[in-house]
């Protein structure tokens, strides 16, 4: 029995159309850890130039924020793995010195975790406060659905970030009319 050339590459497209390794699903919850955060400053930056001063936290200096990487077009939601970084300069003096103080920045961090996490605040984010070391590295001071007790945001003093993130549930939690993801 002769097979036709064309029927012989339809059966191996078909064998090995069965064969090829499957998408792996997406990681949820994406756990952050301290290396996720580092060079933040070379991700995309975000246009924060529209964005009006929301509370107390975010009138203490001029705010500059990254993302790790943009949402596809069309998209609903932030995909798990979404990682935002903001630096504030703080109204806070450090003292390095016992006679000299500097400012620092304020770095605040928000990762959409999924899983479920933060379902009564902003459901699947997760709050972050960095700080650089003396190597320049950044730490995680605390993580949470909000501020631990002591803690606050950035000024605030009600010390919450579910209660401002929530005016921007239409935008899946996320302040940044750069980032509108009803428009991408």
């Amino acid at each position: 029995m002769r097979v036709s050339r064309s029927a012989l590459v339809a059966i191996v497209a078909i064998g090995c159309a069965e064969h090829q390794p499957r998408a792996l699903p997406a990681r949820e919850p994406f756990i952050a850890l301290e290396r996720d955060f580092q060079d933040f400053e070379r991700w995309n930056e975000v246009d924060l130039s529209k964005r009006p001063a929301v509370a107390e936290a975010h009138t203490s200096g001029e705010p500059h924020e990254w993302v790790s990487h943009l949402p596809p077009p069309g998209s609903k939601v932030f995909p798990v793995g979404t990682i935002f970084v903001k630096t504030v300069k703080s109204s806070h003096a450090e003292a390095t010195a016992p006679e000299a103080t500097q400012a620092r920045d304020d770095i605040f961090a928000m990762v959409k975790r999924g899983g479920g996490y933060n379902p009564k605040g902003a459901p699947g984010w997760e709050w972050f406060e960095l700080r650089r070391r003396e190597d320049d590295s950044l730490g995680i001071v605390w993580r949470g659905v909000n501020p631990p007790s002591g803690e606050g945001y950035g000024g605030d003093p009600l010390g919450g970030c579910n209660g401002c993130h929530q005016m921007a549930s239409k935008n899946d939690y996320v302040h940044a009319a750069a980032l509108a993801i009803s428009e991408r």
